[in-house]
This record gives structure tokens, C-alpha cells and sequence, in this order.
């Protein structure tokens, strides 16, 4: 027989994204009994940019789950405990905490719906989360639901009824979990990556050519992957005293009504123009539907932002944890002989980075549009 600290697995909330402060606990994938194997999924969360999965890093029995759907976790919070026998002792006799009991009714079961600690509140996650963004009360919500339980539609209808009764001025507000994130996220980010900027003016007319979908923000995304492949600089990452030259990829801003994005394409310089409109339109899809996947949010040390469909001429961006880069765009506008210019300002990283490269990066750009 081993000992007890031997069989029992513990599993543990993983860092998800930089700088993660916390993340919804959206829906358990497995109950106590169920056998599980190395990498498979066992719940869901909802982080600051996207609802994913959390794999399990053993095998084993589900002995335990020890936070419920709904509640906020931080990074290496004990999730579930495992153990190799499905009868084997590990300290505690109970299966379940009754947090988890509390939100496991056989209504929860059939409809995905859980109840809100706060006050036996039937809704689903992400109405739940929505209402607490908006800073709304469930229990002034009215359910359309099965059973009575509150809907993402409910909570849209009831914030929009909020707003045609007019905002209340002079209140204090919380803000929402998400931009209280992306604040934590700027300060860190201006406070610990010296930034330089580059900015000059580009010839963008090959980039204004419409066909079959593609537009200017697709072909730059091909143009910048090509642009990459020569300068690995602005593909390289800094821990420390460490850097490393990532894969080419390129990071598209997107916004939403949750807050800005930026999934990432892997190798669009492999990619025909077509499928690089296929994908960013997939991205938008599941942005919109806060259903991007961790690993399509990391990783990708450059990033687009295009500001031109929105008449900006010119503004600054700045680098995230986690980029190198990040090249913000402006609209296009005419110029003598035909010309159509557009200004394009490059934010680096100047721990890896040198002004005279972040200048040749904008010169290759160059000739790689004009080529497009």
C-alpha cells in the first residue's frame, strides 16, 4: 500500500496568460468517479480574452472537485484531486466539496444552468459573468430560460432597458473584470519594456485592391509575415536575460464588445491570400463569441492594429508582455502623382530591438507591399 501523499494527485490551476489576476470557472467536464487521461480536458474557464479548456497534467480517478462552476480562481488554485485506484483513501472521505454539491442539481445537469451563490439564482455562465460586467443584479433580471433560468438575452434586454432610462451620472462604478485585467496588464507592461516608437509614411496603394473578400488589413498581415522572415529581431522574445526567436506570426487586433483582442496567425507567410481571409473571419466569429482558444492569444511577438476604417491618420500603440512589436496603422490618404499613403508607427521592444532595425523593418515593408 503507498503512502497517502502518493496516491493522491492534486491538479492545479496553470498559468493561462500573462499577468492572469483570475478566471471564471465556466463548467466542470468531469464528475467524481470519472477516470480521466493524461492531457484530457476537465473544465473550462473564462479568462480575461477567451473561454478555454484546462487539461489535467495526470491519469487517474476524479476523487474530488474542489471549486464550483462559478467560482473566481487565481493561478494554482487546487482544482480536483485524483488518485490511481477509484476506492483508494486520500485523507478525506467526502467526493465532493459542497460547494460543488451546491451547484450540481439535476436541473444544472440538463440545462448548463448553475446557481449564483448569492442568492439561488438560476442562470447560465456566461449570463452570469455578462451581469456581473454590467454590473447588473440577476435577481432584477427576469429568466426566459428553461426552469426560469436567466439567459445572455436576458441580461442584454435588461442592460439595454437600464440604458434608455439614461446613465447615472456622478455614481462610482466598478469596473469590469476584464479591463481591470488590461489595466494591471498596461501598468506592468509601460512600467517594465522600454518602448521606442518609428513611424513613416508608406505607399499602400497595392494594399487597397479588393477581390473576393480580401481587404487592406489581409494583405498587410501577408506582407508584415514576409517582412518577418527577414528580420527575426522583431520576432524575439526577452525573459530575462534570455531571448528567443520565435516562429513567424502575426497577431491581428480585433475589437469586441468584451474589449480588444488579438488572435494570432501561425505562418501566414505560408498562407494564400484567401486563407488568410478564411481565418481572420473565424477569429472575428469566435471573438464576438468570447470562444478563442488560449493558444491562439500567445505566443506572437507581433501584432497589427489598423486604425485607418475608423479615419485615424496617425496614433501610437504599445508593446504588451509577451510581444516584441506592435505596428499600429492609419488610413490611407492621396498624395501628389497618384500616390496613396498611409503612416505606419512601430512600437519596439528596445531591449531587443534598435531603432535602426525597427527603420529597416519599415523599409522591407515597404518593398514587400509594392510587390503585393
Amino acid at each position: 500500500m503507498h503512502s497517502d501523499l502518493i496516491m493522491k494527485k492534486i491538479v492545479v490551476l496553470p498559468q493561462l496568460e500573462l499577468n492572469m489576476e483570475s478566471v471564471l470557472l465556466v463548467r466542470w467536464l468531469v464528475k467524481p468517479g470519472d477516470l480521466v487521461a493524461v492531457e484530457q480536458p476537465i473544465l473550462e474557464v473564462e479568462t480575461q480574452k477567451a473561454v478555454t479548456r484546462v487539461s489535467c497534467p495526470y491519469s487517474g480517478y476524479v476523487r474530488r472537485l474542489c471549486v464550483a462552476e462559478g467560482d473566481t480562481i487565481s493561478e494554482k488554485t487546487e482544482l480536483c484531486i485524483l488518485t490511481d485506484m477509484a476506492d483508494e483513501a486520500f485523507g478525506d472521505s467526502s467526493s465532493v466539496t459542497a460547494a460543488v454539491d451546491r451547484t450540481r442539481s439535476e436541473d444544472s445537469e440538463m440545462t448548463g444552468a448553475v446557481v449564483d451563490k448569492s442568492g439561488g439564482i438560476k442562470a447560465a455562465p456566461a449570463a452570469r459573468k455578462l451581469a456581473r460586467e454590467l454590473g447588473l443584479e440577476l435577481a432584477s433580471v427576469p429568466g426566459t430560460g428553461p426552469g426560469a433560468r436567466v439567459t445572455v438575452a436576458d441580461v442584454t434586454n435588461a442592460n439595454c432597458a437600464r440604458k434608455d432610462a439614461g446613465p447615472l451620472e456622478g455614481t462610482w462604478k466598478e469596473v469590469t473584470p476584464a479591463r481591470a485585467a488590461l489595466i494591471a496588464q498596461m501598468n506592468k507592461s509601460l512600467a517594465e519594456i522600454p518602448q521606442i516608437h518609428i513611424a513613416r509614411q508608406l505607399e499602400v496603394r497595392p494594399l487597397l485592391m479588393k477581390s473576393d473578400g480580401i481587404t487592406f488589413t489581409h494583405r498587410l498581415t501577408h506582407a508584415v509575415a514576409l517582412t518577418l522572415i527577414k528580420h527575426p529581431a522583431l520576432r524575439t522574445i526577452c525573459d530575462r536575460n534570455r531571448v528567443k526567436i520565435e516562429p513567424v506570426s502575426v497577431a491581428i487586433a480585433m475589437d469586441t464588445a468584451q474589449g480588444l483582442v488579438a488572435p494570432a496567425l501561425r505562418n501566414p507567410h505560408e498562407m494564400s491570400l484567401p486563407q488568410i481571409v478564411a481565418a481572420t473571419n473565424d477569429f472575428r466569429t469566435r471573438a464576438a463569441a468570447r470562444t478563442l482558444k488560449h493558444d491562439e492569444l500567445v505566443n506572437a511577438p507581433f501584432a497589427i492594429s489598423n486604425l485607418g476604417s475608423l479615419d485615424v491618420d496617425f496614433f501610437s500603440a504599445f508593446v504588451f508582455h509577451g510581444q516584441t512589436a506592435v505596428l499600429a496603422v492609419g488610413r490611407a490618404t492621396a498624395h501628389e502623382a497618384g500616390a496613396r499613403k498611409a503612416w505606419f508607427n512601430l512600437a519596439v521592444d528596445h531591449r531587443i530591438v534598435d531603432g535602426a532595425e525597427a527603420a529597416r523593418f519599415l523599409q522591407t515593408l515597404q518593398t514587400e507591399i509594392l510587390k503585393s
